[in-house]
């Protein structure tokens, strides 16, 4: 049996949103939590091949934006200060590494993975905790479907949350639920409740941030093309490349919308 690791960050932006030019409400119309599928006995080197990619790619942050001269393994670089329009614009070596760094998790046997929603555009509409508890329970479910086709089983690891302990008892209390008396859908797969680990202790953590960073903008393109227009290039560049090494399943969960949305596709079936 196939034992696989999923590693999980957010994209967009939990709170409420309203329009890009709001005062308040600005930040994203997209959240949910992103990452990779790894195979258990591919995780060591594939940490390895990310932290070695980071290390040429960022050779010059690495020397000259990083004050605390921290170890290349410990210092990070968000991927929403990564993968910007005039970074992805500018810099080929970007694009290319990032590419290879696709290929190289189909080769491994990995898969990208993302779900999510495209919040409602009114504030009084949305609840950050619920959005987030969502989001997590529709990872594992999805991530279940697929290692239960495959006879596979699987573990999550989570970026640590600022919200602390009291957030962990919550959501861990969910999953739990989730696997063991959801009369629904047990998730037979799930090995263990969602650990939480530190991204500058982990590489497979800072690449699952690096692959959110390319996710979230790529989801708000897809929901909101003409408010983020100039994020065409992400879709024009990587949206193909991610198609091909997602997860069966990865996509966004379409709600009942206000304003902007009605026009908007299905985009998956609903599976919380």
């Amino acid at each position: 049996m196939t034992q696989y690791i999923a590693y999980l960050d957010e994209f967009g932006h939990v709170g409420q949103y309203v329009s890009r030019k709001h005062p308040m409400y600005k930040t994203s119309p997209v959240f949910g939590l992103g990452g990779m599928l790894i195979p258990a006995q591919e995780v060591r080197e594939f940490a390895i091949y990310f932290y070695k990619l980071k290390c040429q790619l960022l050779a010059w942050d690495l020397k000259h934006k990083n004050p605390q001269h921290l170890p290349a393994y410990h210092w990070e670089k968000k991927g929403s200060a990564l993968f910007t329009v005039d970074n992805v614009s500018k810099y080929r070596e970007l694009r290319r590494s990032s590419f290879r760094l696709l290929s190289h998790i189909r080769k491994i046997g990995g898969h990208i993975f993302y779900t999510g929603e495209h919040k409602p555009t009114e504030p009084s509409e949305h609840n950050s905790t619920e959005t987030f508890k969502r989001a997590l329970l529709q990872s594992i479910r999805k991530i279940d479907r697929f290692c239960t086709l495959n006879n596979a089983s699987f573990i999550v690891l989570l970026d640590e949350q600022k919200a602390g302990n009291e957030w962990r008892e919550r959501n861990v209390e969910a999953c739990t639920l989730a696997m063991f008396e959801d009369p629904s859908e047990k998730c037979r797969t799930l090995i263990e409740p969602p650990l939480q680990g530190e991204s500058y202790l982990f590489q497979t953590l800072q690449c699952a941030d690096w692959l959110c960073g390319l996710i979230g903008r790529l989801t708000t393109f897809t929901v909101a093309p003409d408010e983020f227009e100039d994020w065409q290039l992400f879709d024009m560049y990587f949206a193909a490349r991610i198609a091909d090494v997602a997860l069966p399943g990865s996509g966004l969960e379409q709600k009942k919308r206000v304003k902007l949305t009605e026009r908007l596709p299905q985009l998956s079936a609903n599976d919380c």
